[in-house]
């Protein structure tokens, strides 16, 4: 099976792409790929690529036809709690320039697939002026500053969550809360699920974020056992694989990993 690209969008008024030297130029000055040797392979008005030694990168200008539709982005916006500018940048935006990376077969995992995107995406952004990122394995947006930011000093121990998961919260009828993760998927990991709990957002915000960092660090836990995080070991939990909580609206009848962990609280 072909490795499929792995994409962020950046939403622009820009006209043109940025300098493709520039571009090459800005990776290398990115910790962890000062040495890495990037050999240019083709340049035409609308894209240029280059090669790592592990995958092909290509930053292109999206044709209107492709580009991502206008509902998806008033969704993402709709959703970006973090960001409350969102909607305002992304309604004056009025290109798309799609960052991609292509992995040799088998040659990089999902995670290092993921570090290197997100290298290439901050190298664009350094060198060209935009209103938004788009993470396409999650449909989460993020402003353009906060992007390079939370990218700093970055690697497989520091891994940036927040900018390749993202974490949906749903307050239901019973006034009882409901999150779910989109993006795990990529990383050849299930998502994640906490349905109807008591607990208070934060709380649940900060769990699910620090198991999501733990499988993308560590890989797939084992369903069979019961978990601890922190120094406490009242800080249990358990995982199952369930269907997705319709709540979440998800729309499909998705496996998911139930996270369990009510009892560690009384």
């Amino acid at each position: 099976m072909n490795p499929r690209p792995w994409l962020t969008t950046l939403l622009t008024t820009a006209e043109s792409l940025p300098p493709r030297e520039s571009v090459m130029e800005a990776m290398n000055q990115i910790p962890g790929y000062e040495t890495v040797h990037f050999q240019f392979v083709t340049e035409m008005p609308d894209r240029f690529i280059f090669r790592s030694p592990s995958a092909t990168l290509a930053v292109s200008l999206a044709d209107p036809e492709h580009e991502i539709p206008f509902e998806t982005l008033k969704a993402s916006c709709a959703r970006a709690w973090h960001w409350v500018e969102a909607a305002h940048e992304v309604s004056q935006a009025t290109r798309q320039i799609v960052v991609a990376v292509l992995p040799e077969e088998d040659a990089l995992e999902p995670l290092d697939v993921a570090l290197l995107l997100t290298a290439l995406t901050v190298a664009v952004l350094k060198n060209v002026s935009a209103n938004a990122v788009f993470w396409n394995h999650s449909g989460m947006l993020h402003a353009p500053e906060s992007f390079i930011s939370h990218a700093q000093g970055m690697n497989r121990q520091a891994i940036p969550v927040e900018l390749w998961i993202e974490f949906r919260l749903v307050l239901n009828s019973d006034l009882t809360l409901s999150i779910g993760t989109w993006g795990m998927k990529a990383f050849a990991l299930a998502e994640l699920e906490v349905s109807h709990s008591r607990e208070d957002a934060k709380w649940l915000l900060r769990w699910l974020f620090n198991l999501a960092h733990n499988m993308l660090e560590k890989g797939p836990l084992d369903t069979k056992s019961e978990h601890t995080f922190g120094h406490s070991d009242k800080e249990s939990f358990t995982l199952k694989y369930e269907q997705t909580a319709p709540e979440l609206g998800r729309g499909v009848l998705e496996e998911v990993l139930r996270v369990e962990f009510e009892s560690a609280r009384n």
